[in-house]
């Protein structure tokens, strides 16, 4: 009897901890270009007071920053008067002053980001030395030295690690996807509600699904 019950005990355990332990086996998604899209294409950076100008655009993984070609050399973009860019059905927003951020979901005028960029702690556990290189290259030099140095034997035999992180745009603020930052957003009528989701095991931060269920929560008046 007591070694069924112990049995019983280890099973009910396993059920309980594997959800946790299938969530942290996230396979780590890679690449093999320093780009986020496969070549420079004509892109729509669009400015304020309803402007736009069509360049030949790129995202470049390093900081997730835009770059654009003038002739034959790859610059990064100077972002101070620039909302966002459009990549056919791709839209980025501005998400600080140098970073973009990829639209997964839109409600209303909130807005789902999400920042892409190489892991470069990971690629320094993998491969001493390539941290200095991702370094290296300073603000407002040109993007295609980044991508010459990255050519290495390390990123064409296993691709950049990726990483991300979501931002949410609430009524054209942006905030970073965490508890915090998004509680003082949430209707007065969801707070309870909202209260409720954190406790939920099954939800997560990270989780792209997860978050546009904040959608309902957030306040989307003007």
């Amino acid at each position: 009897m007591k070694t069924l019950r112990s049995l019983l005990i280890l099973w009910l355990a396993a059920v309980l901890l594997w959800p946790a332990a299938a969530q942290q086996q996230v396979e780590t998604r890679r690449t093999k270009s320093v780009f986020a899209n496969p070549e420079f294409t004509e892109a729509k950076v669009i400015q304020p007071f309803g402007r736009s100008v069509k360049v030949k655009a790129n995202i470049l993984l390093k900081n997730s920053t835009l770059c654009f070609m003038r002739g034959d050399s790859i610059l990064e973009a100077y972002v101070a008067n620039v909302l966002g860019v459009q990549f056919d059905s791709i839209h980025y927003m501005k998400v600080n002053d140098k970073q973009m951020g990829r639209v997964v979901a839109q409600k209303a005028y909130n807005y789902l980001l999400c920042v892409t960029t190489i892991n470069r702690a990971q690629v320094a556990r993998e491969c001493a030395g390539s941290e200095n290189v991702l370094s290296d290259i300073g603000d407002g030099q040109l993007a295609a030295r980044f991508a010459e140095a990255m050519s290495t034997d390390y990123s064409m035999k296993n691709g950049f690690p990726l990483q991300d992180k979501y931002y949410f745009s609430i009524m054209g603020q942006i905030v970073p996807a965490n508890e915090t930052a998004i509680k003082p957003f949430v209707k007065p009528e969801m707070k309870s509600a909202f209260k409720r989701l954190m406790n939920d095991k099954w939800w997560s931060w990270k989780d792209p699904a997860s978050l546009t269920q904040l959608f309902t929560y957030l306040t989307d008046q003007r």
